[in-house]
Parts: structure tokens; C-alpha cells; sequence
């Protein structure tokens, strides 16, 4: 580390550098390689870049002042993980980039979220697991390109060494460690199965009635690619054929969804209402893009064949290429469409502070990500449920915007699969708004 302050910094901000590693057990002893230059650095985004200078200066006492940054970026010393390029986890049609096989190494690897700030450092001994494993639980908006460094065979040393000295340096210029590597936020540092297996059963909107069941089933499996009505939870399945299909679900490493038929308080009329919906009398059932897959001996019996497999992929692509059929519009042309149809709504996506602070004249707040101890997280069930209540009709005229742009873009995307016709992503969202001064908002 540079200096022992820095050193302080980083032994009362960071969680222990051990925790990092996948797996308490030892990396294999070898020969350290040679020692002719420092660790590749980061090449972090300036902080300035895109902020208010005033704000980034008063932002926290730990980190530097607006003039010193200014400074740093003028001056010839590199900025951390420069030397290294990004990889891009996505394609343009928003399906995974296939990861390279170089990563299937030890290394040490630093995520980016869609914006380029660094959200984790960590090490591995299989990074192209690691990476998986991320994708699997992370949005894009947070985990969107990565830097890698592999070894043949390291020493603790090496990759130590290489996280704490990226992390150090992220230290120096923002004064915080990535929010990954902090004890606040948790997400980067669990396994996608543990994950889904915590995951909470999706249930009816709440006040619907026995009488309402069917319309209940119809919005969930519209809402959501996969489905599986079973009895109990995943965690605590409540007969044998649904614990089978959880297990068979967690085996392919897919997202689901699992809904409680037994649960009358939350899910009145469900048990009978899923049987005469699909015209099968047994649970459980899966729904995969709306459509009945068949039940536990079905579903396995598609599943050795490959079949099962197919049909979710199938799904998923439709749903990537649904998602990207909303339009992105500047301010000036979003005000425009506010002006002249009145049947067109624009919708916050931001949390209810930052609505609070100022708006889009006009607009209503529908939260897609809220803050949470575990860092900025989508809450894309309960946005996707306010925006069926409050627009039934799916072609509705919606405008979604955030601070950005990045988020709402997430959020139309989330709409566009579920079957909205009329979505528009307003470009650079709140901040850009802000800067054209003929445009209106308010408080």
C-alpha cells in the first residue's frame, strides 16, 4: 500500500481481504512470478466526469477535494486499472456475451456497472465461474463489463496483492472502497443458488378475491417467463413432486418463479383455480412464457431430452428482443409528446427521495430500484404490478425517465417483455432534463 494511512483506510473500510477468496481452502504453493512492475491498474472513471464540481468536492470528508482531483487527472501518474480493457458482458440485443476461456484460471477481477464505476474487486480460483455466478443475480445496470487478470499458477501473494492494490487505489481517488467490497452490500459476495433458493414466492395482488383467481393467474404468467405452482415455498416444499421440480429447476440454473397454491390467505382460490385454468388435475405445474409445460413427471422427462431446456431459451429470447422494442426520445422531444396527447403519462422510476427533490412537471413516481443495505437493488415484481394496476391497457403511452436514463431504460425494458406497445426511455433522464431550461419541472 502507498502510505500507512492508506493502510488504516483500508483495514476499518474493508472487509478482510480472506473473505474474497471463493473457498477457505489454500491456493497451491508455486514460485512467485517476476516482480518488474506494479500491479496493472484500473483506470478508474474520473469522479468529475458528469458531476458538479461544487458536489463532488463537498460530497465526503475522506475524499479529495475537487482542485486535488482536478490535479490528479492533469498530471501524468496513472489512473488505476488503465492498462487493462474492459470486457463487455453484454450484446446489443441484451443476451450474455459468451465469457472467454482464459478466464476458466485463478485470478483476480474488478465489475463495473453500466455507468463504469467499480462496484467489486475480488479473487478467484475459477473466474470464469465467478463471473457466472454474478450474472446470474446482478442486473446489467450493475454488473456490466469486468477486468480480468489470470495466472497460470499464483501465489496468495499475486492475487492479494493485485486486489488490495486496486482497491487501494479506488481508496485514494473516491475515498470509499467499491461498494461491493464493503460490509453494507452483501449481493456481490453470494452464490446464485443461495440466492434463488431465498428467494420469496411471487402471491396475488393483495384484496384479490376467490372470484378474481383466474385473472390472477393470467397477470403472473404474462408477467413473469417462468412459473412454477407448487405447494409450499422452494425453501420448504409441502409435498414431494414440488420439492423434485424445485430441485430440477435449481439444476438448470434458471430464474423462477414459485407461487404457493395451498396458501388460501394470500392466493384465494389458487389450488382449484391453476387445475381447471390448465385442464390438469395434479400440482405442481409449470409455465413457461405463458404457456403449460406440464407437471413434475413431465418436466423431468423434458428435461433429459433437452427439450425443457429449449422451450426456456426460447422464452428468454423472445422476452430479449420484446425488451428492446421501447424508444429512446431527448427532453425536447418527450416534452413535446406530453403537450400534445393527453393520454400519454411520464413515469419516475427513481426512488421517492430523489421524486421528491424534483420532477418532470406532470410525472407519477413508480419506484424501479430502491436503496437498500445490500446497495441499489431493482424491484422490478412490485414495479411491473403498480404499472399493471395503474395501466391495465397495454398500449397505454408511457414516458420513462430516472436521473440518467440507465435505470428507466431497465425498467422499458421490463415493460416491453410483459407486452407493453408504447414505451419511451427518455434520454439522460432527470439531469439532462435539468439542463434545458425551457423545459418545466417542479417540487
Amino acid at each position: 500500500l502507498p502510505c500507512r494511512g492508506a493502510k488504516m483506510l483500508v483495514a476499518w473500510q474493508l472487509l478482510p481481504l480472506s473473505l474474497l477468496l471463493p473457498s477457505p481452502s489454500p491456493l497451491s504453493p508455486c514460485s512467485p512470478l517476476p516482480r518488474t512492475s506494479l500491479p496493472p491498474s484500473l483506470g478508474l472513471r474520473h469522479p468529475l466526469m458528469g458531476r458538479d464540481r461544487a458536489s463532488a468536492a463537498s460530497s465526503a470528508h475522506a475524499r479529495r477535494s475537487a482542485a486535488q482531483l482536478t490535479a490528479l487527472k492533469c498530471s501524468n501518474q496513472p489512473m488505476p486499472l488503465a492498462d487493462i480493457q474492459p470486457f463487455h458482458l453484454y450484446k446489443e440485443d441484451g443476451s450474455h456475451r459468451s465469457l472467454p476461456e482464459e478466464w476458466q484460471k485463478q485470478g483476480t477481477y474488478a465489475c463495473f456497472n453500466k455507468n463504469g464505476d467499480l462496484q467489486y474487486v475480488a479473487m478467484s480460483r475459477m473466474v470464469y465461474n465467478s463471473i457466472e455466478n454474478h450474472l446470474q443475480i446482478l442486473p446489467s445496470s450493475e454488473f456490466y463489463s469486468v477486468k480480468v487478470v489470470t495466472w497460470e499458477n499464483p501465489t496468495k501473494q499475486d492475487m492479494e496483492g493485485t486486489a488490495t492494490s486496486w482497491i487501494s487505489s479506488h481508496i485514494e481517488v473516491y475515498g470509499a472502497a467499491p461498494p461491493g467490497n464493503t460490509r453494507e452490500v452483501e449481493i456481490w459476495r453470494k452464490k446464485a443458488a443461495e440466492v434463488r433458493r431465498q428467494k420469496p414466492n411471487v402471491q396475488f395482488d393483495v384484496g384479490a378475491t376467490e372470484e378474481q383467481a383466474t385473472q390472477q393467474i393470467k397477470n403472473i404468467i404474462d408477467r413473469y417467463p417462468i412459473v412454477l405452482f407448487m405447494k409450499g415455498t422452494r425453501q420448504a416444499p409441502q409435498c414431494g413432486f414440488s420439492d423434485a421440480t424445485v430441485a430440477l429447476m435449481d439444476q438448470l440454473q434458471v430464474d423462477y418463479e414459485c407461487i404457493d397454491c395451498l396458501d388460501e390467505e394470500r392466493n384465494p382460490g389458487l389450488r382449484e383455480a391453476i387445475k381447471e385454468f390448465s385442464q390438469w388435475p395434479t400440482i405442481p405445474q409449470l409455465y413457461v412464457g405463458s404457456e403449460f409445460i406440464g407437471g413434475a413427471d413431465i418436466c423431468r422427462e423434458m428435461a433429459e431430452a433437452g427439450e425443457l431446456q429449449d422451450a426456456i431459451e426460447k422464452e428468454l429470447e423472445s422476452r430479449r428482443a420484446r425488451s428492446k422494442s421501447f424508444v429512446t426520445r431527448s427532453p425536447e422531444e418527450v416534452w413535446e409528446l406530453l403537450s400534445t396527447s393527453t393520454d400519454t403519462t411520464f413515469v419516475d422510476c427513481r426512488t421517492e427521495h430523489e421524486f421528491s427533490n424534483g420532477r418532470v412537471k406532470g410525472a407519477v413516481n413508480v419506484p424501479a430500484f430502491l436503496d437498500t443495505p445490500q446497495g441499489r437493488l431493482p424491484v422490478r415484481e412490485s414495479f411491473v404490478q403498480q404499472i399493471q394496476r395503474l395501466f391495465p391497457d397495454k398500449s397505454s403511452k408511457l414516458v420513462l425517465g430516472c436521473q440518467r436514463g440507465i435505470r428507466s431504460a431497465e425498467a422499458a425494458s421490463w415493460l416491453c417483455e410483459v407486452g407493453y406497445q408504447e414505451v419511451v426511455n427518455q434520454e439522460g433522464g432527470f439531469s439532462y432534463w435539468t439542463s434545458k431550461k425551457e423545459l418545466p419541472t417542479e417540487v
